[in-house]
């Protein structure tokens, strides 16, 4: 019924990857349909890709993120995948105070070299990079558009532009896909 606008935490949630059901339930999905149904609720037309999967959380210094399927989930799903991880400080130069190791690993569709799932782990800028991660898979970027990505960096606030983890893991899974 296009007058039945749901959305919350107790709706039922589609895959983006697969258009199935599907049983995340977070409050930033609840917060994205609220948007949409809004906006609808206006006509002003948008559409709900499905629930993408975004998570971040910290323990002590520690933050862990995820966005996507992971490489067993996307392997489940069908996907034939390219995997591949790098490690980083996210600061430059490394020795810089606060400056954390960050490790990222990037699964890609093997087929059409689509991101479909990453995980970031490391300082605090693990939960900012996850969701660039996940901008990149809404958007279905391939590990060709993540190589060339146009970054902004600060010693201060960001990994070195040299060895910037999200562009130098698509550059490692695009060697892995030629061989």
């Amino acid at each position: 019924d296009p007058n039945i606008f749901a959305c919350g935490d107790c709706a039922t949630k589609f895959s983006f990857f697969t258009g199935q059901p599907s049983t995340l339930r977070l409050a930033s999905i609840a917060t994205t349909e609220a948007r949409i149904a809004g906006a609808n609720l206006y006509e002003i037309s948008r559409k709900n890709p499905g629930a993408l999967g975004v998570f971040a959380t910290a323990v002590g210094d520690l933050t862990v993120a995820i966005a996507g399927v992971s490489e067993k989930g996307a392997k489940q799903c069908g996907f034939e995948v390219v995997t591949a991880e790098a490690e980083a400080p996210d600061r430059h130069p490394a020795g810089m105070p606060g400056t954390s190791k960050m490790w990222v690993k990037l699964i890609f569709n093997k087929v059409n070299q689509e991101l479909i799932g990453g995980a970031v782990r490391g300082g605090p800028s693990a939960g900012e990079l996850i969701n660039a991660i996940s901008a990149c898979i809404q958007n279905r970027m391939r590990a060709t558009d993540i190589a060339i990505f146009q970054i902004g960096t600060h010693p201060a606030v960001t990994a070195s532009p040299i060895v910037y983890p999200l562009i130098t893991v698509a550059e490692i899974a695009l060697k892995s896909m030629k061989s």
